[in-house]
């Protein structure tokens, strides 16, 4: 990494001579023009250098898939495909992804990786031919630059059997580097799990440890040594990536033996013999330390967004703001800088001018001087309209438009429609009117809530006492949850295909002590456990759609049983499933020009109904029609915004400033993301994303995390430990409050479920599901097994 360290201003320079390089424009090109692979020079009074595409990228983007190149000698030269995912530390990559939409349409992510001794020439050639090869793709596609040791998880999830870092590299003109010699030894150390890093190490028994698998390269023996305390994922990843050393530098002809808890002494012996020193005993404990990169919360008030701008004729780097950041800040004229504290972004919009284009990922690079991050931070370069879900989490608002946020929209709200059915004018209002008045998590709907409630269990302290007591409840229409409270709703639903389940609901009130929260989650935890079902745990003005449902809309939230003052409701529902009314703090302050408030006066003899301005009628309508219900011998006066009696504003403290807007924007709706998520020393988090994730990246030894925005699953696996599952709020806890969104542990629902026992709504948010997958996913026996077969047919074909 030194070598990285000291080169990053050389590197910036280099960058700014690519992004000069092709600054100009070729008219009337062809979608994928292809002349000489050379940079045409300026002399005299010529015309500015056209850009030119390297043949190397003749036929690049044009199909779904990875496609790699290598740089050598300064030139893109077509990596071969067998040996994907295995890179020199003395190299550099371009890598290409190309996917493909439902309607055919292509997109992009180009990354540059740089070995961690790769030369500073070499790394500049990366970086302008990476320019060039977007440049091909009508600057369409995302851009990324890795480092070696550091690579973004999406970087990592192109290659499923992980990436090897090899010594060595190609020879350039200014650097040479000696590559390995066939048959020499080498010790690899396989480290990671979804994501996996095989990294070459010294030859030597001090570089392996107990928790981590090790290859061992002895030409035509390949030796896979297993570390006593290394899981049935990390050991099957370790074979895998001996198979591939085998395959790719032994043409498949060397033998794979694998060394652990089962292999005899004699075994265990010859495997360090051929390393060269040690034995079992000498093998050292498994590490506590974390390595450089590891996922790291950085300070969320430490995030700026940056103007990047030629307006004044000179290019300028302007602070624009720190978080909240709202996306009307970004303007398509210009391009921006996002700083994360822990990575860099940098947004292209469509009207931003070539320079602003050109010259905003070299001021990107200067960030890791100016500011002395780390070398290997990483730096993403985007396009307006090409958001990821990682730059929109920043926002506290956005809005997506076209047929891609028709597509979420479809996701979140668990349609199984064409998009032809849904109309892309309308998708907005439906967004708006479901995330202000339907309730949160709108994707989770295991069934309509037609069922019944049968009974409830209310978790309270008793008055006067901090004694903490259990009382069932037997389910009414009248039935109010109050906010002094926790309870634990138990619900058997039914889907429409036919599915069934038990889902436990845990519901914390707003004002409930964190004692009363502890003991509804613990109880309703075991009572999952014991029924096998899905566990949510919610809290107060935050409930999910489908719990709205099963109360039929007739719930009602309280934060007193007993209330000495006026109570002030907010009344939200987008049908008569829904409507909710929840009690916020009796002050003016509450208001809000786009909702129904009900104002409960402390007789309980007279109710305002406020009608905000852009209040709904239907709203209106429901809180008249509940509160009598509730309170059938008040009187009902219903007052419109604006005209307001005194008596109305002395119950609220006066008349004062309130949320006067119609639209309410909303946050990002953003794609669902897959973590690998588990506690580690000192009871720190460590969160794993894994990109372009599917169902056999879920780890049946462990638990991961699910992010689907206001809903967040942890899936357990059934090989995850007791210790584990008994912190799964913990994780979730922990999650939420070191992503950078606004959210926090309350304003999401925390939805635990079980491998095997996966509702539709969680598998919708996979690329495909096989209920049979766990059937057939081959244990660590049927591996080696395979290994001794493959041994077999080796040893057969030489003879």
């Amino acid at each position: 990494m030194a070598v990285i360290h000291s080169r990053v201003s050389c590197f910036i320079a280099l960058f700014a001579l690519a992004t000069v390089c092709f600054a100009g424009t070729i008219p009337n090109r062809p979608a994928f023009p292809v002349t000489t692979g050379q940079i045409q020079p300026q002399s005299g009074n010529k015309q500015p250098a056209r850009r030119v595409m390297h043949p190397a990228f003749a036929n690049a983007g044009r199909a779904p898939g990875l496609e790699i190149w290598r740089i050598e000698n300064f030139e893109p030269v077509v990596y071969p495909k067998n040996n994907y995912g295995k890179f020199f530390t003395g190299d550099s990559f371009i890598v290409l992804n190309t996917l493909q939409n439902k309607d055919k349409k292509l997109s992009w992510d180009v990354h540059f990786w740089l070995g961690s001794e790769t030369s500073v020439d070499e790394a500049g050639a990366a970086a302008i031919l990476t320019v060039q090869l977007d440049d091909l793709l009508n600057g369409g596609p995302v851009q990324h630059r890795e480092v070696q040791d550091h690579e973004s998880q999406l970087f990592l999830s192109y290659f499923k059997n992980g990436i090897r870092y090899e010594q060595g590299g190609v020879g350039t003109g200014f650097k040479h580097v000696q590559t390995n010699a066939q048959g020499e030894k080498r010790l690899f150390q396989v480290k990671g799990k979804r994501n996996v890093r095989v990294r070459q190490v010294n030859l030597s028994v001090s570089s392996m440890n107990k928790g981590d698998c090790f290859i061992l390269d002895a030409g035509n023996e390949i030796y896979v040594y297993v570390g006593a305390q290394a899981k049935r994922v990390e050991k099957l990843k370790a074979i895998s990536a001996a198979n591939q050393i085998r395959d790719q530098d032994h043409n498949g002809r060397a033998r794979v033996n694998i060394i652990d808890e089962f292999s005899t002494e004699i075994d265990k012996e010859n495997f360090f013999t051929v390393l060269g020193s040690g034995s079992p005993r000498e093998v050292p404990e498994e590490s506590t330390a974390e390595e450089d990169g590891a996922f790291e919360t950085a300070d969320a008030n430490a995030v700026t967004l940056y103007k990047v701008t030629d307006a004044t004729g000179t290019l300028k780097i302007e602070p624009i703001s720190t978080k909240p950041l709202r996306q009307e800040m970004l303007d398509t004229r210009d391009c921006f800088i996002l700083d994360t504290g822990s990575g860099i972004y940098v947004w292209v919009g469509r009207g931003a001018t070539q320079k602003e284009k050109t010259d905003a990922m070299t001021k990107a690079q200067e960030f890791l001087r100016t500011k002395k991050y780390p070398a290997w931070t990483q730096i993403h370069r985007i396009v307006e309209g090409a958001e990821s879900a990682p730059f929109k989490q920043y926002f506290a608002t956005w809005r997506d438009v076209g047929m891609s946020h028709t597509r979420l929209v479809r996701s979140a709200l668990g349609y199984d429609t064409d998009d032809s059915e849904l109309d892309v004018d309308d998708v907005d209002a439906i967004v708006n009117n479901l995330k202000k008045s339907g309730g949160r998590a709108m994707g989770f709907m295991p069934d309509n809530g037609q069922n019944d409630i049968e009974e409830i269990i209310r978790i309270k302290s008793v008055r006067g006492s901090n004694e903490i007591v259990r009382r069932i409840v037997h389910y009414n229409d009248k039935l109010k949850l109050y906010g002094y409270s926790s309870y634990i709703v138990p619900y058997k639903y039914t889907s429409k295909s036919g599915e069934t389940g038990v889902i436990i609901y845990v519901w914390e009130g707003l004002k409930a002590s964190e004692g009363i929260k502890q003991r509804a989650f613990e109880e309703a935890m075991a009572m999952a456990l014991d029924q096998n079902a899905i566990l949510v745990r919610t809290a107060q003005n935050y409930e999910p759609r489908h719990f709205l449902k099963i109360f039929k809309g007739k719930l009602i939230t309280p934060l007193h049983s007993k209330p000495t003052q006026p109570e002030l409701f907010r009344i939200r529902g987008t049908d008569e499933t829904v409507v909710h009314a929840s009690e916020v703090k009796r002050d003016s302050s509450s208001l809000a020009t786009s909702d129904v408030f009900a104002l409960v006066t402390e007789e309980g003899t007279k109710i305002f109904i406020w009608v905000g301005l852009a209040g709904s009628d239907f709203e209106k309508n429901m809180a008249i029609e509940r509160f009598q219900y509730f309170w059938p011998d008040a009187e009902l006066d219903v007052i419109d915004e604006g005209a307001e009696p005194d008596d109305f504003w002395d119950d609220l403290n006066g008349e004062g400033i309130y949320d006067r807007s119609i639209d309410e924007g909303g946050a990002p709706l953003l794609e669902p993301r897959l973590f690998h998520c588990r506690l580690v020393h000192d009871d720190r988090i460590k969160v794993e994303e894994v990109g372009n994730f599917e169902q056999e990246d879920l780890d049946v030894d462990d638990i991961m995390l699910l992010d689907g925005g206001d809903e967040i699953y942890i899936w357990v696996g059934t090989g995850a430990t007791t210790d584990e599952n008994g912190k799964i709020l913990d994780m979730a806890k922990k999650y939420v409050d070191m992503e950078p969104t606004a959210r926090s542990i309350d304003t999401v629902s925390i939805i635990r479920i079980t491998q095997g026992q996966e509702p539709r709504v969680f598998k919708r948010m996979f690329p495909s599901w096989d209920d049979g997958y766990w059937q057939t996913v081959p244990s660590y026996e049927d591996i080696k097994k395979q290994v001794f077969e493959d041994n077999e047919r080796i040893e057969g074909n030489d003879v």
